[in-house]
Formats: C-alpha cells, structure tokens, sequence
C-alpha cells in the first residue's frame, strides 16, 4: 500500500545567530519585492536512483498582490514536469539486475507540484509561511515547489545562522501522497483521518554569507533532517549542502544550486537517492519574451484548431462525393482504406447517405484494419449507427445508463434474454438482461459485462432498453416467448367496451397487451385490454398493484 509521508513544524524554529569578523551588509536581508511587479523561476531537479533518473523542469511564476511592513501576499502559477530514463540491464520479465530501486512511496503517487497549479501565499519579511491556500508538493520530501525558493533569513543582521526545529513525519496508508517542509498551517493534511504513524524528527539548516557581489548576496546553505532508528517502521535521513543567492536590489531569491542525499532504511534494506535541486531566477525581459512566444504558439495552435475543424464541416463537393464512392466501390483495399480513414477526419453537419452505404459495405470486411475504419467512418457519417453502436457500449458494460422512463407494468410483454435496465438500489439505472420471469411478477435479471450476478426485483424496477437498442435474444413472436407467469385471479364477469358480451372467467395472465382469461368451459381466449370495458380495466390495474405490492415477509 502506498503511504502518505508528510512533514509539519512542531512549534517554532530556533534562530541561532553568529558573528562573523568583517561585516559584509549592513542590514538583514529581507523579501520586499514591488507590489504588483512579477518574477519567476526555472527549474532543473534530477533524482539519480539506481535503476533510472527522474528530472523534473519547469517553470514557476508569481504576481506580487500585496506588500506590507509584516507580510507579503504571492500568487504562485507553475509546475514541473516529470522525465524518466532508465539505466542498468533487464533480466526476463523487466527484472533489473543491482541495487534496491527507488522506494515505492516515491515513485508511485501522483503530486500536485507535477502539474500547472496555482497556490495562494503570504510570507513574513523573514520566509516564514504565515498562510498557504493550495497545493504543489514534489516527492522526496522536498516540499512545496511554489515554497522552494524561499529560505528563512535571520530575525537581525548577521552573517550566519542556524534554523533548528522538531518536525512530524507522518505516514498515512491511504492515498500514497507524500510531503515535503511547510509552513505552520499544516497545509498537507488537513481533514485526512486515515490511519497514520506520526513520528519525531529533527530539521537543521544552517546558513552562512561567503559573499556580495552585484547586489548579489552568496550564502552556503547546509540541511539535515534526522530521524531515531526504528526496527519496524522505515525511517529517513536527508542531508544537503550547497549555495543559495539573494538579489538585494530584487528583494529576492536569485538562485540555488544544492546537492541533497535522501536515506530510506527499511530493515536490513537501504536506499541512498542524490538529489541535485538548482533555480535561477528569470530576467524581465526574459519572461516577457517566453510568454509572448507562448502566447504565439496558443495562437497558432488555436488557428491551426480552427481551421481544422472548418475543414472536417466542410462538406463534400459533388466531385469529391463521386470520388470517394468510386474508391469504396473500387475493390482496391488500399484505396479504400485511404478514402476510410480521409472520411473519419469529416463531421458534416449533412451526412450523405450514399457514403454511408459505401462505408457500410466493408463493416464485415474480413482484414481487421479495413473493418476498423469503416467502423469509425460509419461513426462519423451514418447517425443511426452511432446511435446504435453507443447504446451497445452502454449497455454492455458494468455502468450506469440513463434513464428512459419506458415503465414495465403487468401489461408489459417481457421474454427471457431480453435487455433492459433495472434498479437493485437507490435511484441509479443498470443494464441487465432478463433470467427468468417468476409467478409473483418479480423479474430475475443478471447484470451485462459477462456477470454471472442474478438479482430478482419488481416489475416497477425494471424499465425497457432503448427502441434502437438491438435485442439479439429477441424470439420471432413475442407471444411465443415465456412472459408473465399465470396469475390466481377469481371466477368473475368480464365485458367488452360496449357492454353488450359477457364472458364468465377468470384471468390467467397478461401478455402482448391482452388478458389471457380461462372461461368456465375450460376454454382460453385472449382479449386485448384496449376492448375491455373501463371496470375490467381498473380491475386489471388493481391486480397489478396487488403483484408488486411490498411482502412485508420476505427477506
């Protein structure tokens, strides 16, 4: 099963300053970037496993929507994505030969730092994460990737310090997602009851200036996160070193270039995964010319879409109709197999019927290729048969269908094999085909998509399949067929509608929309309900709601 592995701050981080001889700024950094102004950031993080390196680029882009004295209010907008390259040789089945690979809770969950999302964030002049609305956490415990650039700088001027907190790990067994290093908010599992393990661990980070140059500050950057050894339960250590710069005239992160390495320890397995994170900050100018060429290629994309889809509308010429049912007809599998896929591409708003007789012709054809086109061809330029040939998707598989209020009543001719649509529970509609037809009226039925599941529900519980809908099991004469079962109605007087034939009889069953009725000599007639009179009518009614009344007995 997978886990959910997340890190959260127990309490506040610890600042240690220390002096350092010949003072290199005269004042603290701060982040204090211009109120509506933009910047952005390109990625490069590799992960080299044993068995393949994954690199994740991209890149991510803020809008600045406030700054004030105490915090400093960021839209994130970005994503990274995700390329893999195996490496090493395979033995029989896929089997890598060499060491453990990449542990499972890395390399399986999907995460949102993966794909473009949008994070609405508010830090403190010091990176502190006051307040976080979404989500983009990457694997590897490496956290937030709309958080990643933003070191916590010192409270007061110094030229080194040291941010030393107790974190949580927690592992939650039940949507295999994994954390990284957050804010105090908790943003990472909020509302999640699952089954967790939370254990202690310790985070130290230590910073120290080496430098300025260019209204650039050059900071060494050092991490390690801890966790105590545990027999049962696998356990993490990350450790990291590197450089990290800040641009004082930006107020800004300006880039970073850090190598980490990640343990995992499962019992006597473990796992060592380096990891090499760099950013650098994009000019201005830069990003203005990257979103105008996006927005170039958006543009031509989208006239590229346009006119493709004037072209598929487009109808036919009388010219272009004659040629293509020429090559339907031409007996020529490659010309019909060209002319069968050009025909997919159209959606006309007018079919011609002509076309679709050509394509129809080889739906049976015997190469497998050729009766696939014509297939999707006759999707495309015959209505009837996609109709059709959805239905036949619906109705064959496990899903629900959509209603089609065609109720089955006791007047309702029903036969063996045939296709309908049921409710076992709630209000959802489920295709079925019918079992058997029980005396009581209940209707056994089994669930399509190859189910062997039988379930027996009432008459008012089953509803008639679409008309377009093929019934393959349907017989030659509906009447032939088993339908409902003889009912014990009483020896009573029955009418026709103009009162002037009576019979004595009682009735047996209804079926094909007549009453089966066994007179007194013995005899069967069948009478259609239409001519019976309004009494035998509402009495006939009356029995059906009799039938497929509740048993408060049965189970």
């Amino acid at each position: 099963m997978l886990l959910k592995i997340s890190i959260a701050l127990l309490g506040c981080a610890a600042f240690a300053a220390a002096s350092v001889p010949g003072r290199l700024l005269a004042e603290p950094l701060r982040y204090a970037p211009e109120s509506g102004s933009r910047f952005a950031y390109r990625f490069e993080i590799v992960v080299d496993g044993d068995d393949e390196t994954i690199t994740y680029k991209g890149v991510t882009k803020y809008t600045v929507n406030a700054v004030k004295e105490d915090r400093v209010r960021l839209t994130y907008h970005g994503g990274l994505s995700e390329s893999k390259k195996v490496k090493g040789r395979q033995g029989r089945g896929g089997r890598r030969f060499g060491p453990p690979s990449i542990p499972r809770p890395f390399s399986r969950p999907a995460f949102a730092g993966k794909v473009t999302t949008t994070n609405q964030i508010t830090l403190s002049p010091q990176g502190e994460v006051l307040a976080m609305n979404g989500d983009s956490q990457l694997p590897y415990l490496l956290g937030n990737v709309s958080l990643m650039p933003f070191e916590t700088l010192p409270e007061e001027e110094t030229q080194a310090w040291t941010i030393d907190s107790g974190v949580s790990i927690t592992k939650n067994e039940q949507n295999g997602r994994m954390g990284g290093r957050f804010g105090p908010l908790d943003p990472f599992g909020r509302g999640d009851n699952g089954p967790k393990d939370v254990r202690a661990a310790g985070e130290v980070t230590k910073y120290s200036i080496t430098g300025e140059q260019g209204g650039r500050v050059q900071v060494s950057k050092s991490y390690q996160l801890t966790m105590p050894a545990n027999d049962k339960n696998q356990t993490y250590e990350m450790t990291g070193s590197g450089s990290w710069t800040f641009d004082l005239t930006a107020a800004l992160p300006d880039a970073i270039d850090i190598q980490y390495k990640l343990v995992v320890n499962d019992g006597n397995t473990t796992v060592t995964v380096p990891i090499h994170v760099k950013y650098d900050r994009i000019s201005g100018e830069e990003l203005d010319r990257m979103e105008a060429e996006a927005k170039r290629i958006a543009e031509e994309r989208a006239m590229a879409a346009k006119q493709a889809k004037e072209e598929a509308e487009r109808p036919l010429s009388e010219e272009e109709l004659a040629a293509a049912i020429a090559d339907l007809q031409s007996g020529d599998d490659e010309k019909i197999q060209a002319q069968l896929e050009a025909l997919v591409k159209k959606s006309v708003a007018d079919p011609s019927p002509k076309v679709a007789a050509a394509i129809e012709a080889h739906i049976e054809h015997e190469d497998k290729k050729l009766r696939s086109a014509a297939h999707n061809a006759l999707m495309r330029w015959a209505p009837d048969y996609k109709v059709v040939q959805d239905l036949k998707k619906a109705y064959g598989g496990f899903g629900t269908v959509k209603s089609t209020d065609r109720e089955v009543d006791a007047l309702t001719p029903l036969y063996v094999g045939q296709i309908v649509q049921f409710q076992e529970h709630g209000s959802f509609w489920f295709p079925g085909e019918i079992v058997s037809l029980n005396a009581d009226k209940s209707v056994v039925v089994r669930r399509r998509a190859g189910s062997s599941r039988k379930v027996t529900v009432k008459r008012r519980n089953v509803q008639l399949a679409p008309e377009q809908l093929p019934q393959p099991n349907k017989p030659a004469s509906v009447s032939a067929a088993p339908m409902a079962a003889e009912g014990t109605s009483p020896v009573r007087t029955w009418s026709d509608a103009t009162g002037r034939f009576k019979i004595e009889a009682n009735l047996l069953r209804v079926e094909n929309g007549g009453a089966v009725l066994k007179r007194t000599d013995g005899r069967e007639v069948t009478v259609p309900v239409t001519k019976l009179s309004a009494a035998d009518q509402t009495y006939l009614k009356a029995w059906e709601a009799a039938l497929n009344a509740d048993n408060p007995f049965e189970p």
